[in-house]
């Protein structure tokens, strides 16, 4: 393979490259990745969560700030260093009473944790959906 430096063969590039950027693989798109999709619209949600974080018997709370809120789970920033699978408890302000949940910590990007909700009831997840109709959907 070979490129050039002249002015007519800008932009081309060989037919094993997705792009004139060199280096950059072309993949077909029927072996694309699919971008999975979420089981639960998400909703903006900018309000302060507590972590209920267990080391021993006795949880210790730390501040969050909600990030979004979903029926299946919420994404928090936090300056807490937690790790992957950790379990915690949720302390959500909805109104008119705070929902308190168990959750499991499933991805981090930087401050950013988002938890998965655990073990909800009919009773909590409409809880949840009612009140995620009060907020902003994202995306």
């Amino acid at each position: 393979m070979s490129f050039s430096n002249h002015a007519h063969d800008r932009g081309k590039h060989d037919a094993t490259f997705s792009s004139p950027v060199r280096g950059t693989p072309r993949y077909p798109l029927k072996n694309a990745p699919a971008i999975p999709q979420r089981r639960f619209p998400r909703f903006q949600f900018h309000e302060t969560v507590r972590i209920g974080v267990t080391k021993g018997e006795i949880p210790t709370y730390v501040e969050g700030r909600g990030v979004d809120l979903a029926e299946g789970g919420a994404g928090v920033t936090t300056g807490t260093k937690l790790q992957i699978g950790d379990t915690v408890h949720l302390q959500i302000p909805l109104a008119p009473e705070p929902l308190r949940l168990p959750a499991r910590v499933c991805y981090q990007y930087g401050s950013e944790y988002g938890f998965e909700f655990l073990a909800l009831g009919i009773p909590e997840r409409e809880y949840i959906r009612e009140s995620c109709k009060l907020l902003m959907r994202v995306g």
